[in-house]
């Protein structure tokens, strides 16, 4: 059961479940049985009317489930979790979703742990990016999170040479199928990132660095960095000069904060940096 409270107008309850950020499509699921909504428990269709200050008690069952995934019971990191959102550190090693160059998943691992549910990721990382991944345990959640905007992300990375001590990033990205990469374009989509040096390593000439980002395109920090000529180290895509195989980039979303969509409560989680030792 998930309640939501109408504290925006009154207005008809299918007004009232888009401002809410639910998309056409779960809006259509829900008005398919009769009793799914409900007010003072009261049976509900969509064009009633919610008056404001009242509670829409939704009684949907989110039945679609992810059956095509590899198993895995493989252990997760969990950092946070209640009966709508589960929020883990992801490992390096390991997609978030399943690879053929990969024999696990973090979907599988989420999948194994709560069982026959789709998995909704609300971020995505790298295979070999660590941190942060927040889950939705149904699309109702996963709707209103995605809709709000209020996701703020925050990561931290080594980079070659000595960057400033901070500066801004706005460059559009666009998937580059020659070079198998994002790249930037001025056809591509919009890019901001936001980033501040902590500390110089004059011996290596390398940078740590924390940054944070607007809009969050697939690989943008990668992109970005090496736009400007600060690839992160080992990041041999993105034109890193530091040739091991051994290693790999380091990469981390160590934080995130953002708004419970029912509580209205604030939730910050902050992981250990783990950064690598040089």
């Amino acid at each position: 059961m998930i309640s939501l409270k109408n504290d925006y107008k009154t207005t008809t309850i299918k007004q009232f479940l888009k401002y809410k950020g639910l998309s056409y499509r779960t809006i259509t699921q829900l008005a398919k049985e009769f009793g799914i909504l409900t007010i003072d428990n009261c049976p509900q269709i969509l064009t009633n009317t919610i008056i404001k200050g009242k509670t829409l008690q939704i009684n949907y069952e989110d039945k679609k489930a992810t059956t095509n995934y590899p198993y895995s019971n493989a252990p997760l990191n969990i950092v946070y979790e209640d009966k709508d959102i589960l929020i883990v550190d992801k490992p390096n090693k390991l997609p978030t979703i399943p690879s053929h160059n990969y024999k696990d998943s973090l979907a599988s691992r989420v999948i194994h742990y709560l069982g026959k549910i789709t998995f909704r990721a609300l971020n995505r990382l790298d295979a070999d990016t660590t941190g942060i991944v927040i889950i939705a345990k149904n699309v109702i959640t996963e709707n209103i999170l995605s809709h709000s905007g209020n996701i703020k992300k925050y990561y931290i990375t080594v980079v070659e040479g000595k960057t400033k001590l901070s500066g801004t990033v706005n460059a559009p990205i666009k998937d580059s199928q020659v070079l198998k990469r994002r790249i930037v374009s001025n056809d591509g989509l919009p890019a901001i990132t936001y980033y501040r040096r902590l500390k110089y390593n004059k011996i290596e000439d390398t940078s740590i660095i924390k940054c944070h980002l607007q809009f969050g395109r697939t690989n943008q920090i990668r992109c970005h960095l090496s736009h400007i000529l600060h690839p992160l180290k080992f990041d041999t895509k993105y034109g890193s000069s530091f040739l091991d195989a051994s290693q790999t980039f380091y990469l981390r979303c160590y934080k995130v904060t953002f708004k419970h969509p029912y509580s209205n409560k604030s939730i910050k989680i902050i992981l250990p940096l783990n950064l690598p030792k040089s």
